[in-house]
């Protein structure tokens, strides 16, 4: 049976074998994080109305290039997006996997979001249909 969040006015259905990861005070209290069981995370964060889209893309591209050298992004296309959705995916190694992140900015329920989700490549592909369900439950929000 799948678990629920439900919370600052996000709610979406996401697998039982999912956990709710504790944030980091700084990170604030409206967002959430979801750690998968291969290692991989989902998260949302609602704090990003004061920054463009383009200086959040670049946020993220510039915390990855701190911690990981070679480092690719491409802009993508998603399932079902709406207008004013945009979704880039990061590509870098780490040891030897090659980690996929996709950074999706979109709108819900009158607010801007950042989700976050981030695997290894294998992990990334199982489970971006579960990506797809989730971020389809938040565009029915708005």
């Amino acid at each position: 049976m799948p678990a629920t969040f439900d919370s600052f006015g996000i709610k979406f259905l996401y697998p039982d074998n999912w956990a709710v990861s504790p944030r980091a005070q700084e990170e604030g209290e409206e967002g959430v994080t979801l750690e998968l069981p291969g290692g991989g995370f989902f998260s949302i964060d609602l704090n990003v109305g004061r920054l463009s889209d383009a200086e959040l893309i670049e946020n993220v591209a510039a915390a990855i290039r701190e911690e990981y050298e070679d480092m690719e992004m491409e802009e993508v296309s998603l399932t079902d997006a709406v207008e004013g959705e945009k979704a880039i995916d990061y590509r870098f190694f780490y040891l030897d996997m090659l980690i996929v992140s996709r950074v999706i900015l979109l709108s819900a329920g009158g607010k801007r979001l950042l989700a976050q989700f981030q695997a290894e490549s294998r992990d990334f592909d199982a489970n971006e249909l579960v990506l797809d369900a989730i971020l389809k439950q938040i565009r029915e929000i708005s």
